[in-house]
């Protein structure tokens, strides 16, 4: 009996130390899509500045979010940093329609593509580490997989990527202008 539940507790810690790998592994793939985002930024701002001169609290907002990001100390304060950055990203797009010579500059049109892309990578990656990181959650929870974990030193991650909860509203449409 004493070696059935020797066994029990090694093949249940080795599993949980390769299901916390594949969390920090995820996450180090969250984080180069996340740096690519943020090596692309300051050539966009730049890019848009000249345009764009009087509305510097977009450009503002937008060095705040990156800065959060880049002196964040650990993992849930990144998390919050680069939601804030997706916020701050928001009202910079949506200044191609206020300006319609931002439009036909070919530098902003190229890295607003790149920085595109790279948004839709970083909800891919978003995504696999949220699975990753429930499929973890899930067996440290099972039982007996629970009782192991908790001796081991395992425990429940709430390390989630969450949505914006500004985008919990539908926004206003009004056609009678």
């Amino acid at each position: 009996m004493l070696l059935l539940a020797g066994g029990s507790y090694i093949s249940t810690k080795n599993t949980l130390v390769q299901k916390n790998e594949a969390i920090e592994q995820q996450y180090s793939q969250v984080n180069v899509v996340q740096q690519r985002r943020l090596d692309l930024i300051p050539n966009l701002v730049a890019s848009v500045k000249g345009y764009v001169a009087e509305e510097s609290t977009i450009l503002t907002n937008i060095a705040n979010a990156r800065a959060a990001i880049t002196s964040a100390p650990d993992r849930a304060s990144s998390i919050a940093a680069n939601t804030r950055m997706d916020v701050a990203l928001g009202p910079f797009f949506r200044l191609q329609e206020q300006y319609p010579d931002l439009k036909g500059n070919q530098q902003f049109m190229r890295l607003e593509d790149e920085l595109a892309g790279t948004e839709n990578r970083i909800a891919v990656e978003r995504q696999r580490y949220n699975k990753v990181l429930e499929d973890y959650n899930v067996y440290v929870r099972q039982f007996p997989n629970s009782i192991w974990a908790g001796m081991a030193g395992f425990h429940y991650r709430d390390e989630y990527f969450k949505g914006n909860p500004a985008n919990a509203e539908a926004p206003k449409v009004d056609f009678s202008k």
